[in-house]
């Protein structure tokens, strides 16, 4: 029994012993490497050593944690490696601080002059080195610039072997789609001489521009595409599918430059613009799925694209609202839940393509192959959207892994990383573009194939118009067109007080022409005496087949002293023509009447009853004459007197 108690007494012992020299051990090692430890490099020459750890990190601000002097040995040691929300820290925002001893020993030949490299830290930061400002990058709360995109920043250290390193950093107000992960650094400062630091700096900022030479390609063809579509929408206003395109094209270009060119331009016309321009691409891919799938002849989903366009827009706006006042604490928890069911809101309108997109695949059979291509990658891509943005808005409820998936590289061009999400966009957009040009160009065709037919259309009008005011057979006015002339001639000789003359000719023994030389000969004859009148008139003088041999000249301004004598004139030319048919020479004479109405009332049929008369009268008393009536005197021969 004895025994037994001494060997168990024997093993605490022993227990007890190897605890004691493995806590001294500890405790010798925290004392080599404990709080306030400096960061020891030896030797540094012309190259750069990471600056990954020991850090000592503590939440809060305090002028104070900048002043070398300040004891931080009680606060927590992270690296720098990785944001501090992956140490134990998510969800922190507000305000954090690095510090961190470094000791620097130059290499043989190197001046002890070295600057330091911060590749990126989420949000806006200040570098403190033995409590005096060195520099910044964006501003402070309530305001910081770099939400989304820094660039490399490098910072002179001065002449220095010995030194504390604080960064103040910022976390901004985590909204719905924050991971609640990021903070601090995003990978560990660099320290060197200041060439090292400017090579590694340029190195940096050319592996991201060597990184995102794709998305840079992409945008480049975005702004092509929408500065064409814009050329073409001002040459045809009426196609709005043309400005739709434009407008999805040119948001990317101009976000990118907004978000990631660093202009000077305050945060908060940044944000202001950002949230309505997004908003916007997106309601102009509605318009576009709208006209691209044949959806705007159903007025229902029309009017429902319309509404929620408007809606977009307003949420949109108000995002932007939320963004700017979310640095104040005041209204952090209401910006915070203002902004989830913004978020909310937000997904079931990125679904709303889906809706368009499944309703033509399942109720239009008429698609061509390019919209049939717009459709399958509409559901691709927004599918796409929906899943990777609606598990970003869910990040406080679960920590899906899914976005990371469709954000993660699917394959490298020329060093550029392209993911699903990113490849999938741009196949929507080609295929878009595609199918609008390829609608345009049919439309083009179609309206000009309508133009043909219109301008066809106008030309057989016209003739049928011409055939139904002038005869078939000598192109002058035929009986009801010359008739209605005359009717307007008499009406303005009333008016104007103006005299007006008319002719009435027959051609003498046409029968027997006909009879005697045959129907074309006599068609001939009738041709060649149109041909004398039409070329002896005056340009404002009418003239038409009244009927058979029997021709009808309107004079207006012309007394009957004047008409008797171009009626004369007109007698001799056509007693003087030789007419030839063929081997055949034919010579004709004709008979006129001649009436002038001058400022009486009569009408137009007196007036035809009247040079008929006058040509009755021509015609017993020999033919070939002129013969004149003057309505309101007594009657009046030509050549030879009456």
């Amino acid at each position: 029994m004895l025994r037994r108690c001494v060997t168990i007494w024997s093993l605490v012992a022993l227990t007890m012993l190897t605890f004691a020299a493995q806590g001294l051990q500890a405790k010798q090692a925290s004392t080599e490497t404990g709080p306030g430890a400096p960061i020891a490099i030896d030797g540094l020459g012309k190259g750069t050593v990471s600056l990954s750890g020991p850090w000592q990190f503590h939440p809060g601000d305090d002028a104070a944690w900048a002043s070398p002097a300040f004891d931080s040995s009680g606060w927590e040691r992270i690296s720098a490696d990785k944001p501090w929300g992956a140490q134990g820290h998510a969800g922190l925002a507000g305000f954090a601080w690095y510090r961190c001893s470094i000791e620097v020993t130059p290499a043989p030949g190197v001046a002890p002059r070295f600057s330091l490299l911060v590749p990126q830290v989420f949000d806006a930061y200040e570098i403190y080195w033995n409590g005096k400002l060195v520099g910044r990058n964006g501003v402070l709360e309530p305001q910081p610039n770099w939400l989304y995109s820094q660039p490399p920043q490098a910072f002179d250290l001065g002449v220095a072997e010995h030194g504390v390193l604080a960064v103040r950093v910022w976390k901004s107000p985590f909204l719905s789609d924050d991971s609640r992960e990021e903070g601090g650094f995003a990978t560990a400062p660099l320290i060197g001489s200041r060439d090292a630091i400017a090579t590694a700096k340029a190195a940096l900022e050319f592996r991201w521009l060597r990184g995102h030479q794709f998305i840079f390609g992409e945008n480049l063809l975005c702004a092509v595409i929408a500065l064409l579509s814009l050329l073409l929408w001002s040459r045809t206003p009426s196609r709005w599918v043309l400005f739709w395109t434009a407008s999805f094209a040119l948001i990317p270009p101009v976000n990118l430059l907004l978000l990631n060119a660093h202009m000077a331009l305050p945060y908060r016309v940044v944000m202001a613009a950002v949230q309505p321009l997004s908003a916007i691409r997106d309601l102009s891919l509605w318009f576009l799925l709208l006209w691209v799938l044949l959806l705007h002849e159903h007025r229902g989903i029309a009017r429902l694209t319309r509404i929620l366009a408007w809606v977009w827009l307003v949420a949109a706006a108000l995002d932007g609202v939320l963004i700017n006042i979310a640095w104040n604490p005041r209204w952090t928890r209401l910006v915070q839940n203002a902004d989830a069911v913004s978020g909310i809101l937000s997904i079931v309108l990125e679904a709303f393509p889906l809706l368009l997109a499944g309703y033509a695949v399942i109720h239009r059979r008429q698609l061509d192959s390019a919209r049939w291509l717009v459709a399958i990658l509409t559901l691709l891509d927004e599918m796409l959207v929906v899943t990777r943005n609606g598990l970003k808005e869910s990040r406080p409820f679960g920590n899906w892994s899914i976005p990371a998936t469709i954000d993660a590289p699917l394959f490298t061009i020329g060093g550029s990383a392209i993911s699903l999400y990113t490849f999938a966009g741009l196949l929507l957009l080609v295929a878009i573009v595609y199918a609008v040009y390829s609608s345009v160009r049919d439309d083009q065709r179609r309206q000009d194939a309508l133009e043909l037919e219109k301008l066809e259309l106008i030309r057989e009008t016209s003739l049928m118009r011409y055939q139904a005011e002038h005869d078939g057979l000598t192109g002058l006015w035929n009986h009801r067109v010359i008739v209605e002339q005359l009717r307007e001639e008499m009406n303005r000789a009333r008016r104007n007080g103006s005299a007006l003359s008319v002719v009435l000719i027959d051609v003498d023994h046409f029968k027997k022409i006909n009879d005697s030389f045959g129907h074309p000969a006599g068609d001939l004859v009738l041709q060649e005496l149109s041909s004398i009148f039409t070329h002896a008139l005056r340009p404002y003088d009418s003239v038409g087949r009244y009927g058979g041999e029997e021709f009808l000249l309107i004079l207006p301004g012309c007394e009957l002293e004047s008409a008797m004598l171009r009626a004369e004139q007109l007698r001799s030319a056509v007693e003087s023509a030789l007419i030839r048919d063929g081997e055949i020479a034919l010579q004709v004479t004709a008979s006129f009447g001649v009436a002038s109405a001058l400022a009486s009332q009569a009408e137009a049929e007196t007036v035809i009853r009247a040079v008929d008369a006058a040509l009755y009268r021509a015609k017993s008393i020999g033919r070939n004459c002129v013969v004149a009536d003057r309505m309101d005197l007594p009657l009046f021969e030509g050549h030879g007197e009456v």
